[in-house]
């Protein structure tokens, strides 16, 4: 195809040439037509008829359609087919067709968009009218020309209302605040009036300093008959001033003006009285008042509350039309450009063109020898290299005699078999029992490289350590020990993991006495009799000593010089003494014995631990200067168990497990029977 101007052309409409492209209708187009003639269909199927029958013609056409070109898009289409006329004539066809589809969808497009806006805009248009008939009802329906007047009007109302509340509550706590004074000044003069009761002058001149203090509040100042009252008292008083400077207080005119302001306090106790009566009445008044404008007021937030809702309906509705009204303008101004784009030239709307005629191609593209030969490579590639790099990256755990000679660098002292046919609980007694003989032969085994490998004359010690739990050197440390005992060698077993002890309850003795409390007893230099005491004897030639308790201050305890002196005295009780420790890794107390002792055996659980950490484990070891032996890989699935040919002086190999079995089954099984009959 043609180039495509990407400013005219945005990704969608790109999308939508691939999709009509790469479409089933197109393509049933394509063998409609080579079916309809027969030369395009003999030339399109004339590889195949030298084979046998023709395939369909559907089955045959086989091309792509794929986007390129940089800046202006290119619809790039790819035609495959067993000769290259075959090739260039469905590719021709691809666009032939599809330029037919897209000239019949341009039409077709135009007038569909048209009934649709048009039906749009109809339904928008009876949309608006059928919301403005309903906005009309439903002011009609409440009574509301226009709801703006009516929340004015309602809003008036109740700012009169809650300014007549206000007024009247103002009013009304200046009134109480008149009478709380009133009431005290009546205090004042009651209580003048009883301080001098019996002398009637003082009484006067006490009421009248008392009474004076009314006329400072205006509601009693300008109440009914107080004005005069008051000018009437004022008069007698200068009057009463003259005659104290002329007469006693018992004189005629002395006690005549005693007698008239007595009368005057009368009337303006009176008048205050009927003052307070007022005041009052005019407090209920006014909270008579502020009630019924509450109550009115209620009755106005009821109505606007009442209004807001409507006009919350009225303004839905209202919103409504106006989306509606939208709607239909913006459905106009579309259908206004789609009449104007249809009558304009077809070029200009879609400048989609065809593009060169495909030719008849001089090669072939498949078989593709060199990419062949390119796949072959890269596939054993990553099957022989890549991939097994990729496992060792993943899982660099020990798992063969490989990683401990060559990558660790260590000698392998044994391989132990992966053990389940027998009870966890019995494991430890497997050579002490005769438990399995493939099993002991693995031990027997381990006991010949030990002494192949070891370099320190009898009696010595040995520490069994590994680098986490659950690697089994308990296991190997017991079954090592029946081993060293069956060759004649004086052992004795210690447990030296402090932390969890475990080798008293598969001896069967007590936890009571052991190592800690040895170390706890002794004082300097002594002799055996107390190691002695606190051996026992659980096989021919075995001893063992259990911890004696648990501590965490193993390394503590090591630094004692009484623990070299129990570790001499106990080496001089035996041939070889067996340490069993805890995990290296884990804690410093194999790390501290591993000075100690003389030689050093490493366990490993295959599949268990990394071999780097393994390796940085015993160099760690080497820095303390410990002697190790070597290494002991356990647990090993049957197929990779190692083991070593009795072969004398002519050096050791490898042997399987089951071999073992096969060749010594059935003599095992008669001599266990012939030991039980000997035995009852």
């Amino acid at each position: 195809m043609q180039p495509v101007d990407r400013d005219k052309y945005s990704a969608r409409i790109i999308g939508q040439h691939l999709e009509g492209l790469r479409s089933g209708e197109l393509r049933n187009r394509i063998v409609r037509a080579i079916n309809e003639d027969d030369h395009k269909k003999a030339t399109l199927l004339a590889p195949y008829v030298k084979q046998g029958p023709p395939p369909p013609v559907a089955s045959v056409v086989n091309y792509t359609v794929s986007l390129a070109g940089e800046g202006t898009p290119i619809l790039r289409i790819n035609s495959m087919a067993r000769n290259g006329e075959g090739a260039a004539m469905v590719a021709n066809l691809a666009q032939d067709e599809y330029e037919r589809i897209h000239e019949s969808r341009q039409g077709k497009k135009h007038d569909t968009a048209i009934a649709f806006l048009e039906e749009q805009m109809t339904r928008s248009r009876n949309a608006e009218t059928e919301i403005d008939n309903k906005v009309r009802e439903f002011k009609r329906r409440h009574n509301l020309a226009f709801i703006a007047d009516e929340k004015k009007d309602v809003a008036d109302r109740k700012s009169q209302y809650q300014s007549a509340i206000t007024q009247a509550q103002v009013e009304k706590l200046k009134i109480q605040s008149t009478l709380r004074q009133i009431i005290a000044i009546q205090g004042r003069v009651e209580r003048a009036t009883n301080a001098v009761k019996d002398n009637e002058h003082a009484r006067a001149n006490a009421e009248t300093d008392k009474i004076k203090e009314y006329f400072e509040i205006s509601a009693i100042e300008g109440y009914g008959n107080v004005q005069t009252l008051r000018q009437k008292l004022l008069d007698l008083e200068t009057i009463r001033k003259e005659h104290e400077v002329k007469y006693l207080e018992l004189h005629p005119k002395m006690s005549s003006n005693t007698r008239a302001i007595m009368e005057l306090h009368r009337l303006l106790r009176l008048e205050v009285k009927t003052a307070i009566e007022d005041l009052t009445n005019r407090v209920s008044e006014l909270a008579s008042q502020e009630r019924e404008f509450t109550k009115a007021m209620l009755a106005v937030q009821k109505e606007s509350q009442k209004l807001d809702d409507i006009e919350v309906q009225i303004l839905g509705m209202t919103r409504e039309g106006l989306v509606h009204r939208t709607t239909y303008d913006q459905m106009l101004k579309r259908l206004n450009e789609v009449k104007v784009t249809r009558e304009l030239p077809q070029d200009e709307d879609d400048p989609l063109r065809r593009g060169d005629v495909a030719m008849t191609p001089a090669t072939p593209i498949s078989p593709d020898k060199a990419a062949i030969r390119r796949t072959g490579i890269l596939i054993f590639v990553a099957c022989f290299i890549l991939i097994p790099i990729g496992f060792e990256f993943i899982d660099n755990r020990i798992k063969s005699p490989w990683d401990v000679e060559v990558f660790i660098g260590r000698d392998l002292i044994a391989g132990i078999p992966k053990i389940s046919t027998i009870k966890e609980a019995d494991r430890p007694l497997i050579v002490g029992n005769e438990l399995d003989d493939s099993l002991m032969e693995s031990f027997r085994s381990m006991f010949s490289r030990i002494q192949m490998n070891s370099h320190v004359e009898y009696p010595k010690s040995m520490l069994i350590t590994s680098a986490i739990p659950s690697e089994g050197k308990s296991l190997l440390a017991a079954n090592l020990a029946y081993s060293c005992a069956n060759h004649g060698r004086r052992t004795i077993l210690i447990d030296f993991d402090l932390r969890r002890p475990g080798l008293h309850k598969f001896c069967g003795v007590s936890n009571d006495r052991g190592l800690l409390t040895l170390v706890n007893e002794i004082n300097g230099e002594h002799d055996t009799e107390a190691e002695r005491n606190a051996l026992t004897e659980i096989y021919p030639n075995l001893y063992v000593l259990p911890s004696g308790g648990k501590t965490r201050a193993a390394t503590e305890m090591l630094e004692r010089p009484d623990f070299d002196i129990l570790l001499n005295n106990l080496k001089k009780l035996c041939d070889i003494l067996i340490i069993d420790s805890p995990p290296v890794g884990l804690f410093p107390d194999s790390m501290a014995m591993a000075r100690k002792v003389d030689e050093v055996l490493f366990v490993t659980r295959y599949g268990k631990v990394a071999r780097k950490v393994v390796k940085n484990l015993l160099m760690r070891m080497d820095e303390t200067g410990a002697n190790t032996l070597g290494v002991v890989l356990n647990d090993l699935p049957e197929k990779k168990t190692p083991g070593y040919y009795y072969a004398g002086y002519y050096g050791y190999g490898y042997f399987r497990y089951k071999y073992y079995n096969k060749y010594y089954g059935g003599r095992g099984e008669d001599e266990k029977a012939e030991k039980k009959a000997q035995a009852s």
